[in-house]
């Protein structure tokens, strides 16, 4: 038998939001399908997805990604630039 440390904020938070407030930080490198599984499982803040450019070529471009907390944002910026 193996034992689950459930984290409750995550379970019970709505972490992606369907909007970009004006508080959060913007990432420069694009989100993949990849990159957006890695900020579930290691990041815990809430974040956006936006569309900030027409990019209809690139089939694993998922738009842009910001973050509420700026540490985050740093996180990610080091991981996937």
């Amino acid at each position: 038998m193996t034992d689950y440390d459930i984290n409750p904020y995550i379970w019970f938070a709505n972490r992606e939001l369907d909007f970009l407030p004006k508080h959060f930080t913007l990432a420069s490198t694009p989100l993949t399908m990849e990159s957006k599984q890695w900020v579930l499982d290691n990041l815990q803040g809430r974040f956006a997805i936006v569309q900030t450019g027409q990019v209809f070529l690139v089939p694993f471009y998922l738009g842009d990604i910001a973050f509420e907390d700026p540490k985050d944002a740093t996180f990610y910026e080091l991981k996937w630039s």
